[in-house]
């Protein structure tokens, strides 16, 4: 079995010179790992070579959670709406999974295998999802932005208000 190559290109700035990474030594059915962060959603990529054919690029974010209906109901239906839309124009690349929204989508890597060919495929995945990721964060926030200790990713204006508490009577 061939050995799986890891490569982190997201978190800390490295200093990366795509130059020495050209050439990836991938031998025949041999896989590449890596991860990056984009619109503050941490991805993870595997390629795996089909026997020194070429292969394909697999491409995972956990793009946030999906609010319960109690929570949220309008913030749901919106992100649901959202997700089949971007489905619709995309193909199946947005899913829901254990009450998450997951963007999980392949894309051939064109030989020769290279550094260029790899970033170009995870592009060529993400540039159009992204006006469906910025509509999301409407709702929620991404998984990677700032935030308070236990804050909610859900957005304030979403939040269901509480009602207000009866008035006792005299």
């Amino acid at each position: 079995m061939a050995e799986a190559k890891k490569m982190t290109l997201g978190g800390i700035a490295l200093p990366l010179d795509i130059e020495t990474l050209e050439t990836l030594p991938v031998p025949p059915g041999g896989i590449i790992q890596f991860d990056f962060s984009y619109c503050d959603i941490r991805f993870t990529c595997r390629y795996q070579d089909e026997n020194g054919g070429g292969g394909t690029l697999r491409l995972a974010g956990d793009v946030g959670p999906l609010p319960y209906s109690a929570e949220s109901p309008a913030a749901r239906a919106g992100l649901a709406q959202i997700v089949l839309d971007a489905n619709d124009v995309l193909g199946p690349t947005f899913r829901f999974s254990q009450g998450r929204i997951l963007l999980l989508a392949g894309e051939p890597v064109m030989p020769p295998l290279t550094a260029t060919n790899v970033v170009t495929a995870a592009a060529t995945i993400l540039i159009p999802a992204r006006p469906y990721l910025d509509l999301i964060s409407v709702y929620i926030r991404p998984p990677l932005a700032k935030a308070r200790p236990g804050e909610s990713a859900l957005r304030a204006e979403w939040r269901r208000k509480p009602l207000p508490k009866p008035e006792k009577q005299r």
